[in-house]
């Protein structure tokens, strides 16, 4: 294993973090009242050690090329999901937090969960408000990155989906994949937020605000800082805010190759995810309009938005509340391969369905021929589908040993797997707030949402000691 590419990473990671600091510390300067020691301090910590770990990879070769790199990529993903929240938790320690609520809060952020531990307090304060939007935006670009140039491989998916150039498989350099991918997307990225941004401050929504949802929503994270949620804001606001969280959740490849046009590298066809998305989306309505009590016609709108919401994995509802059940099957359902949404992805569900089918015909017509199919890798599928599961249940459990009743066990498993915080306050008797759990609790939340970003599949191959040692 060379440690020069991770070094690069982190050194990366460090700085972005560095970066995402500087915009909430001249917030909290230019506020009398506010310190921004909290923020000021991990500007330096975070640029000083990016510019070491810098250093310190700068001085290995470029060369030979990293052959696959896949562990050199899966230990800076780990870095990255797991010990860079330590760095980006300063400014909440300095404000008061202990140090294992810090992490919590930053993984919450990193991961595009945005379940915080105290919703009031995550909306006290415009730089507080910025700095986790900033973070939930990183964390999706870095979702993106990964999802492009690793998870999208048939080992994982189960089946080739829009693959673009960066994709390079076991031949290339998984490390300059991600490298690729992250500057393939980036700009599209940005100018979708930046266009979401302004969008918002056409419908009046106060700058800090446009900022928030518009890094927010994109990146599914769902925060939203108006404390009476989104429908404080005008219904211009509100459609801007689905159209951002369709945008989070279908595939990137698609957009990027849209955006791109003019661009060979991104071409790409048979998008099945976008469809199914699509198709979903009135079939939810309908259901949690069903399940809400249904009544007048005009309640569907809002039922429209927490579909759009709840599939996106941002979990944020708004009017009538829908039944528990079907909001946790949504959520577990996720966006496409290539997005910022968590759950198991649109992708495996088209594929199981489809092979389901196929059996199922081949056991009525025994004698039928169902002509060439394409190439699906089952194992990745049902691995995948099992180490979901088996996560689930423990979450679960976990919760329920800490003695949470069993809707609330439930409904947070979902939320920190699925990658969808938000959902938390659909529990009965509970809020938003996740410091109603108990601390050791916590701490297994923040483990089951970096697994949830890092794909269940990919998290098992990374507990296999052979894997590290092969």
């Amino acid at each position: 294993m060379r440690l020069g590419p991770i070094s690069r990473f982190v050194s990366y990671a460090c700085l972005a973090v560095g970066g995402a600091m500087i915009v909430p510390w001249v917030l909290a300067w230019s506020h009398a009242g506010e310190s921004p020691a909290g923020y000021l301090l991990g500007i330096f910590i975070s640029l000083s050690l990016g510019g070491l770990f810098l250093a310190v990879g700068l001085g290995y070769t470029r060369k030979p090329i990293v052959r696959s790199g896949m562990r050199e990529l899966f230990l800076a993903l780990l870095i990255f999901w797991g010990g860079i929240p330590f760095l980006a938790a300063i400014p909440f320690v300095i404000g008061g937090m202990p140090i294992h609520d810090g992490w919590f809060e930053a993984v919450s952020a990193l991961t595009t969960t945005g379940g915080w531990l105290s919703d009031p307090a995550a909306h006290a304060t415009d730089h507080d408000m910025i700095y986790r939007a900033s973070l939930q935006w990183l964390g999706g670009l870095v979702t993106l990155a990964t999802a492009g140039a690793v998870f999208v491989r048939p080992e994982f998916t189960g089946v080739a989906p829009l693959v673009p150039p960066f994709s390079r498989g076991e031949s290339g350099s998984f490390i300059r994949a991600f490298d690729r991918a992250v500057w393939t997307f980036l700009p599209v990225y940005a100018c979708i937020t930046a266009a979401g941004f302004l969008c918002f401050l056409f419908a009046e929504v106060p700058i800090v605000d446009a900022a928030t949802m518009a890094m927010s929503f994109l990146s599914t994270g769902g925060f939203v800082p108006a404390a009476g949620g989104i429908l404080s804001y005008s219904p211009a606001a509100i459609s801007i805010a689905m159209i951002l969280m369709c945008f989070g959740a279908v595939n990137f490849i698609v957009i990027s190759g849209l955006v791109l046009s003019r661009s060979s590298r991104m071409r790409s066809t048979q998008d099945e995810e976008t469809a199914a998305f699509i198709i979903l989306l009135p079939l939810m309505t309908l259901l949690y309009w069903l399940s809400a009590g249904a009544g007048d016609l005009d309640l569907l709108i809002p039922q429209f938005y927490n579909a759009v919401s709840i599939l996106s994995t941002n979990g944020q509802i708004i009017g009538e509340s829908p039944a528990l059940l079907p909001v946790l099957v949504t959520a577990v359902i996720g966006g496409a391969a290539v997005s910022t949404a968590g759950g198991v992805k649109l992708m495996r569900w088209l594929v199981t369905i489809r092979r389901t089918g196929q059996e199922l015909w081949k056991l009525t017509h025994p004698g039928g021929v169902l002509g060439k199919q394409p190439h699906v890798n089952e194992l990745g599928i049902w691995i995948h589908a099992l180490a979901f599961t088996m996560l689930l249940a423990l979450i679960v459990l976990l919760t329920a040993f800490f003695g949470h009743p069993l809707e609330t066990s439930a409904t947070a498993a979902v939320a920190v797997v699925a990658n969808a915080g938000p959902l938390i306050d659909l529990a009965p008797q509970m809020t938003a707030d996740y410091a109603r759990f108990e601390a050791p609790l916590r701490g297994f939340l923040g483990l089951a949402m970096i697994a949830g970003r890092l794909e269940l599949v990919v998290f098992m191959v990374m507990l296999s000691r052979r894997f590290w040692l092969g």
